[in-house]
C-alpha cells in the first residue's frame, strides 16, 4: 500500500514489513519497530507518560490474569465491552484517553492485543539476542527515529495491520518514522495528508463513533511527535528507554 506518492524516495521499502503475519519465520538481526497506532502503541505511550514501571506483554489474552496474581499491584489490560469500558476483571482495555485516569504510576502492567501486541510477542519468540523490539506510533515517531539513528544494525518496520489485513493509519506510523530515519521533515500539505488518512483509516465515521474514540484518535493519534517515550523490550517485558534510569522488571 502506497501512503504518499513520494514514499519509495526514503527507505520505507526496505525497512516495512507490511502486517504482523508477514514477520518473518526466520528474521534477521536488527531493530524493530512494532507499529500499531489504533490503539496499542499509543496506548503502550500513554502507560508510560502516565508512570508505569514497565509494560508486560502477554503470549496470549487471558494470560494477564495470571501476571496479576503473582504480581497484585499490577494493573492489567484486555479487551472493551460494548459501553466502551473494560471487560470484568480488568482495569483497562487499549485506549490511550482511557488510560489517563488509571493510577499506573510506579506500577507494572500487563496487556497486549489482537495486532500489535502479538507482533511483539511473535518478534520476542523469533529474533536472535543481537536484535532489538520497540513499539512506534505517530506520536513518537520522531524520538524513536532519533534514537535509532545512526545504530549499526538496520532498522525494520512492522506495520501490525487488522486482523491479517494492511492498515493505513499503521503505515503511515511507519512512514513518519521511516522519514524521520532518513532526515525528511513533513511539509504541511504532508502533514495535513497523512493527519486525514489517520483520521478516516478505520472509516470515515470511525472518530465520531464514541466520545472515547474520538479523544484516541483527535488527541492521540493525531498528536505527531507530542512523546519522546520509547518503549523496548527487555524480556518479556517493555520499558521506556527514555528515562534516565529505565525501571525493569524483576524477572
Amino acid at each position: 500500500m502506497t501512503v504518499t506518492r513520494d514514499s519509495r524516495t526514503n527507505g520505507l521499502d526496505d525497512r516495512l514489513i507490511e502486517r504482523c503475519e508477514a514477520i518473518p519465520r526466520d528474521p534477521p538481526s536488527g531493530n524493530y519497530v512494532v507499529v500499531d497506532v489504533l490503539h496499542f502503541s499509543n496506548t503502550v505511550i500513554e502507560l508510560f507518560a502516565n508512570g508505569a514501571d514497565y509494560v508486560h506483554i502477554t503470549d496470549e489474552r487471558g494470560d494477564e490474569s495470571a501476571f496479576k496474581t503473582a504480581t497484585p499491584e499490577a494493573r492489567i489490560g484486555g479487551g472493551a465491552t460494548p459501553a466502551y469500558e473494560p471487560e470484568p476483571g480488568y482495569d483497562f482495555f487499549n485506549s490511550p484517553s482511557y488510560v489517563q485516569d488509571l493510577d499506573v504510576a510506579g506500577r507494572p502492567v500487563s496487556m497486549t492485543s489482537t495486532n500489535g501486541g502479538r507482533a511483539v510477542a511473535l518478534l520476542r519468540d523469533r529474533l536472535d539476542d543481537e536484535s532489538a523490539v520497540y513499539v512506534g506510533s505517530t506520536m513518537n515517531a520522531r524520538a524513536l527515529a532519533d534514537h535509532l539513528r545512526g545504530s549499526d544494525r538496520p532498522t525494520y518496520l512492522v506495520s501490525a495491520g487488522s486482523q491479517g489485513s494492511v492498515a493505513l493509519e499503521d503505515h503511515v506510523g511507519a512512514t513518519l518514522i521511516s522519514r524521520r530515519l532518513d532526515g525528511f521533515s513533513l511539509s504541511a500539505a504532508e502533514r495535513a495528508v497523512f493527519r486525514q488518512q489517520v483520521k478516516v483509516a478505520k472509516g470515515p465515521d470511525y472518530a465520531d463513533k464514541n466520545a472515547l474514540r474520538h479523544r484516541d484518535v483527535h488527541d492521540y493519534a493525531l498528536a505527531f511527535d507530542s512523546r519522546r517515550v520509547l518503549p523496548r523490550l527487555a524480556g518479556e517485558s517493555l520499558v521506556d528507554v527514555a528515562r534516565a534510569e529505565p525501571r525493569l522488571p524483576s524477572d
